[in-house]
C-alpha cells in the first residue's frame, strides 16, 4: 500500500475541512470561548439567585386583630434579619381584606393572619401564591421563622419543667469523623464524574459533522465518483477519510480539554467552596490517569469514526445521514451517561460492552483506581470493537451497490401497490421502517392488549410480529420464495437441528451461570422471564412460548431481515452478525441478549447453509418449547443434575463445555452442505 498517496489523499481531506470556516468556529471557538462562558455564566447566575433570595426584601401582611399578638409576629420577623438576614418589611391590614387579591396583585407576598383559641399561643395561617417564586420563598421563611419560635417555646417549656434541663440537652456522645480518601482522590471523584461524559461527547461533536462533509457530502457535491476514477484504490481513500475523521475527532477532544483545563483552574483558584472540599492535592497524581485516558480515547476516536463512515454511506442526502446519525448519537451518549449511574461499576462484562467501558473506565482511572487485568480488558475489547467496525466500513465503501444505490430512502410503503413490480427485494428503507413499525405496535399497543388481557396478550404480540414484515412484503408485491427463503428443508439440516439445539442449550446454561457470579441482578431478570412462562399453564405456554415465535420472529428476522440484507451485496458474515445483533436486542434484556446473541449466530449460519427458514424455525420452536418443558415438570428437573445445577465447579464447566462443543460440531458436520459428511453425496 502506498503511503505516499494516503498521506496525500489525507491532506487533502484534512484541508478541505479545516477550509470550513463553521467547522473551525463550532469546533475551535466553542469549546474555547462559549462552554467557558456557559458554565462560568451558569455557575454566576445560580450564586446570584440564591443570594437575591437572601437579600431581597419580602412583603408581608400582619392582620392587626390583635395588638399583641400582631406586634409578636412583627418582632419575630424583625429577629430574622438578624438570626437568617431575612428582609422582611412588614404592615397591619384589616381581617376583613380581601386577601387573595392582595396577593394575586403582588401588593404582598406573604399575609399572616392567626386564630385565637383557649391555648395559652394562637393558630397562625400564611396565605401565599405557590406558583409565584417570590411568594413561595417567602413563605418558607416565615416557616422557619415560626419553627424556630415554636422550638424556643418547647425549650423554655423543658427548661422550666426540669431542674437538670442542661444535664439532659447535653449531647451523650460525639462522634469524630475521619476519611481515608486522600485529596486527589476525593478530587478525582469529582472529575471521575465530569470527565468520561465530556470525552465522549467532544469525540462526538468532532466525528459526526466531519464524517458526514467528507461521506455523503461529496457524494451530494457529486465529487466522490470523481475520486473513484483516479488512479488510486478503495481502500487507500477509505484510510484516508478515515484518519481524516479520527483525528479531527481527537482535534475535538484536546480543545474540549484545554478548555475544561482553563475553566477547572479558575474555579479551584476562585472558589472557596471547591477548595474547603478538596483542599490541596498533587496533579501529579493524575498523570498516569491522563495518559492511560488519552490512549483508550484514541482508541474510541477510531471506533466513532468507522461506525459514523459506516452509517453516512448509506446515506443518499446530508439530511439523510443527519437523521440517520442523531438516533445513533443518542444510544452514544445513553453509554456515555449510564457510567453516573449509582452502583454501575467497570466489572468484565461492562468491560467488553462498547462506550460504556471506555466511560466506566475514565471514571475508575480519576479515581485512582489502576486494575490491570480492567484496563487490558478495556483496551482489548475497544481495540475488538475498532477492527470489526473498520473492517465493515472498508467493506461498506468498497460496495457500489451502497455507496451509490437505493440508500436508505427506498421506503416502499410510501408508493401505490399498483406501481410496484413484481417480486422485488426491499432495501435498507424497508428494513428500518418494518422494524420500526413492528417495534411501535408491539412495544405500545402490545404492552397495552398484556396489561390488559395478561397472557393471552402474548399471543396478541407474537401476531403482530409476524404480521408486519409479511404484510409489508405482500404490500410491496416482495419475492416471497427468495427473501422469507421458503426452500423445501432437508432431512439431514433437521437432524443437525437437534446437535445444535443440544450443544447450544449446554452453552448458553454454562454462560448464564457465570453470568450470575458476575451480576446477581440477572438472576432477578431471569426469574421474571420464568414467571412468563409459567403464568398460562403447560399447553397455552407452549403455544404462546414454544410455537408462536418460532413462526413470528423467525419470520422477522431470519425472514424480512436477513433476506433483504443477504440481496444487497453485504457480505455473508457481516450479515449474519447484524441479523443475530437485531434479534438479541429485540429481547431488551441484558441477560437475553448475551445468549441470544449465541443462539441468533447459529441460527443465521443455518439458514446460509440450508437456504431454508423451516430449519430455524425448527430450531427456535424445539429450544423454546424444551425451557416450557423444563419449567412444567420440576420433578425431572430436580433428577438431572445439570438442569438443577446453579453454579458449576471448574471442572464440570469443562466437562460440559467440551459436551456442547462436541454437539455443535456434530451438527456441523451433519448439516454442512460444503464440509460436512453429506458434502460429497451432495456434489454427486
Amino acid at each position: 500500500m502506498n503511503k505516499k498517496i494516503i498521506l496525500t489523499l489525507l491532506k487533502k481531506e484534512l484541508t478541505d475541512i479545516f477550509r470550513d470556516t463553521k467547522t473551525i468556529i463550532i469546533m475551535v471557538i466553542v469549546p474555547l470561548v462559549l462552554y467557558p462562558l456557559m458554565f462560568l455564566g451558569s455557575m454566576l447566575l445560580t450564586s446570584s439567585i440564591m443570594k437575591e433570595s437572601t437579600v431581597k426584601t419580602y412583603n408581608v401582611a400582619v392582620v392587626n386583630e390583635s395588638k399583641e399578638v400582631s406586634d409578636n409576629i412583627k418582632v419575630l420577623l424583625d429577629e430574622a434579619l438578624e438570626k437568617h438576614e431575612y428582609h422582611f418589611n412588614v404592615e397591619d391590614i384589616g381581617a376583613g381584606e380581601d386577601f387573595e387579591k392582595l396577593i394575586r396583585d403582588s401588593k404582598y407576598d406573604l399575609i399572616i393572619s392567626y386564630e385565637n383559641t383557649d391555648a395559652e399561643y394562637p393558630d397562625y395561617i400564611l396565605y401565599s401564591l405557590t406558583s409565584s417564586n417570590k411568594s413561595s420563598t417567602c413563605r418558607s421563611m416565615a416557616e422557619k421563622v415560626f419553627d424556630d419560635y415554636s422550638n424556643s417555646i418547647i425549650d423554655e417549656r423543658l427548661k422550666n419543667a426540669l431542674d437538670d434541663y442542661e444535664t439532659l440537652k447535653k449531647e451523650p456522645f460525639s462522634v469524630e469523623k475521619k476519611d481515608y480518601s486522600s485529596k486527589e482522590e476525593t478530587t478525582g471523584m469529582l472529575i471521575g464524574y465530569i470527565m468520561p461524559f465530556m470525552m465522549i461527547i467532544s469525540v462526538l461533536m468532532g466525528a459526526f459533522t466531519v464524517a458526514i462533509d467528507v461521506s455523503v457530502g461529496e457524494k451530494e457535491r457529486g465529487t466522490l465518483e470523481t475520486l473513484i476514477t483516479l488512479p488510486i484504490s478503495n481502500t487507500q481513500m477509505m484510510i484516508s477519510k478515515f484518519l481524516a475523521v479520527s483525528i479531527f475527532a481527537l482535534f475535538s477532544v484536546t480543545i474540549n480539554l484545554i478548555s475544561f483545563g482553563l475553566m477547572g483552574i479558575y474555579i479551584f483558584s476562585s472558589m472557596s467552596l471547591v477548595k474547603k472540599f478538596v483542599g490541596d492535592f498533587k496533579i501529579t497524581q493524575f498523570i498516569p490517569s491522563i495518559l492511560l485516558m488519552i490512549v483508550v480515547i484514541i482508541l474510541f476516536a477510531m471506533f466513532v469514526s468507522a461506525v459514523c463512515l459506516c452509517v453516512d454511506f448509506t446515506a443518499k442526502s446530508v439530511k439523510e445521514a443527519n437523521n440517520l446519525t442523531t438516533p445513533l448519537m443518542l444510544i452514544l451518549m445513553t453509554g456515555a451517561g449510564m457510567s453516573v449511574i449509582p452502583g454501575v461499576k467497570l466489572n468484565f462484562l461492562y468491560a467488553l460492552i462498547p462506550i460504556l467501558n471506555v466511560s466506566l473506565l475514565i471514571k475508575d482511572l480519576f479515581m485512582l483506581k489502576f486494575d490491570p487485568y480492567m484496563i487490558a480488558t478495556v483496551f482489548f475489547s475497544t481495540l475488538i470493537h475498532t477492527t470489526v467496525a473498520i473492517f465493515i466500513m472498508t467493506k461498506v465503501f468498497s460496495s457500489e451497490d451502497i455507496l451509490f444505490g437505493e440508500g436508505v430512502r427506498s421506503v416502499r410503503i410510501f408508493e401505490k401497490r399498483a406501481n410496484m413490480k413484481e417480486k422485488q427485494i426491499p432495501g435498507v428503507g424497508d428494513i428500518v421502517m418494518v422494524f420500526a413499525l413492528m417495534f411501535l405496535i408491539s412495544s405500545f399497543a402490545g404492552g397495552y392488549i398484556i396489561l390488559k388481557f395478561g397472557f393471552a396478550g402474548y399471543a396478541v404480540t407474537q401476531l403482530i410480529i409476524f404480521l408486519v414484515p409479511v404484510l409489508y412484503a405482500w404490500y410491496m408485491k416482495t419475492d416471497f420464495r427468495n427473501v422469507f427463503s421458503l426452500e423445501r428443508p432437508g432431512v439431514k439440516e433437521m437432524v443437525g437441528v437437534l446437535f445444535f439445539v443440544s450443544g447450544s442449550y449446554i452453552i448458553n446454561s454454562l454462560l448464564i451461570s457465570g453470568l450470575y457470579g458476575l451480576l446477581p441482578s440477572l438472576a432477578e431478570d431471569n426469574e421474571s422471564l420464568t414467571g412468563v412462562v409459567s403464568m398460562g399453564g403447560f399447553i397455552p405456554s407452549l403455544l404462546v412460548i414454544g410455537i408462536m415465535p418460532a413462526i413470528a420472529e423467525e419470520a422477522a428476522f431470519r425472514g424480512f431481515l436477513y433476506g433483504t440484507l443477504k440481496n444487497k451485496k453485504i457480505p455473508i458474515f457481516a450479515t449474519c452478525v447484524i441479523t443475530a445483533l437485531v434479534f438479541a436486542a429485540y429481547h431488551m434484556n441484558l441477560l437475553q441478549f448475551i445468549y441470544v446473541t449465541v443462539m441468533g449466530l447459529i441460527m443465521s449460519y443455518i439458514i446460509w447453509n440450508s437456504k431454508s427458514i423451516f430449519v430455524t424455525v425448527f430450531f427456535h420452536l424445539i429450544n423454546n418449547s424444551f425451557s416450557v418443558f423444563l419449567e412444567y415438570n420440576k420433578d425431572f428437573v430436580a433428577k438431572v443434575p445439570f438442569f438443577s445445577q446453579e453454579k458449576f465447579e471448574f471442572k464440570d464447566v469443562l466437562i460440559y463445555l467440551s459436551i456442547g462443543i462436541v454437539l455443535l460440531l456434530m451438527g456441523f458436520l451433519i448439516s454442512d452442505n460444503k464440509m460436512g459428511l453429506f458434502a460429497k453425496r451432495n456434489k454427486e
